[in-house]
């Protein structure tokens, strides 16, 4: 292998570990981001159920009963949403309401209710004016069935009779992570073909020229010496000989005698 082969390669792996490196970093990047702005928008729900039912309650009590028709008629309510090729045909918010002490009042999948949620994160945070947050399996053990929850709390006279937590579940966005993942790793792919074309061309173009001029420089230079060998044979004694017709008689025409590279045969 050529020493110009072995810097066209060093440069390629350069550029390909540079890629993967900068791809690792991406790609590792792409959930985080979907999560940040899930939860950014959790917290806007959050606070405006937790508004919506402050206007309803009072002080002898948090009004839920509202909820129940409305979660109801929400999970059976019928659409079709386009959003960038992936189709979502239903609504996968929860959400749990809780008292001063934490004890689960609504569950808008009516699983935990009469639970007592205090030793949440978001829920326990919320309830101490804090803002609360957390990610927890459905399925321990599975993180695919992990949902995302924010808190916040319910007051009411000036004081925090309760909170209200919303979640939506990890794999709701999954889909446009795993999607994102691949067209990132495709430009990646992609870069690094063209990088390793645009190398090829570049030493058929412009290195292969510079190539061929060094082996003329090289071919020009083995012809000088013969011939500064010959001149200098052709002015040293010795036996005469026929010279080939072709190479030293047509340049030294004058000369009586040519060494070993330029004569043919022995003449009388």
């Amino acid at each position: 292998m050529t020493k110009r082969n072995r810097i066209f390669i060093g440069i390629l792996l350069a550029y390909a570990l540079g890629v993967a490196l900068l791809l690792w970093r991406l790609v590792g990047d792409i959930d985080p981001r979907y999560r940040e702005s899930a939860e950014e928008s959790l917290v806007e729900t959050a606070h405006l159920m937790a508004s919506w039912i402050e206007s309803r309650s009072s002080e002898e009590g948090i009004a839920i009963d509202a909820l129940r028709p409305v979660f109801r008629a929400l999970y059976a309510r019928e659409f079709r949403a386009d959003i960038f090729g992936f189709e979502k045909t239903r609504v996968e918010l929860r959400a749990t309401v809780v008292d001063r002490s934490g004890l689960v009042l609504f569950d808008s999948l009516a699983r935990h209710e009469g639970e007592d949620h205090s030793a949440w994160r978001d829920v326990r945070l919320a309830l101490a004016g804090e803002y609360g947050a957390r990610t927890s399996a459905d399925v321990d053990g599975d993180p695919h069935t992990s949902v995302m929850y924010v808190a916040a709390p319910i007051v009411v006279g000036g004081e925090i009779v309760g909170a209200v937590s919303v979640g939506k579940p990890v794999q709701s966005f999954g889909q446009f992570v795993e999607k994102a993942r691949r067209r990132t790793l495709l430009v990646g792919a992609t870069s690094v073909a063209a990088v390793l074309l645009l190398v090829v061309i570049v030493s058929m173009w412009l290195v292969r020229p510079f190539g061929l001029v060094a082996d003329v420089w090289r071919s020009v230079r083995a012809r000088s010496a013969a011939a500064s060998a010959c001149a200098g044979w052709a002015a040293a004694p010795g036996p005469r000989w026929a010279p080939p017709t072709t190479t030293c008689a047509t340049r030294w025409p004058a000369a009586t005698t040519w060494p070993t590279t330029c004569r043919r045969s022995p003449t009388n």
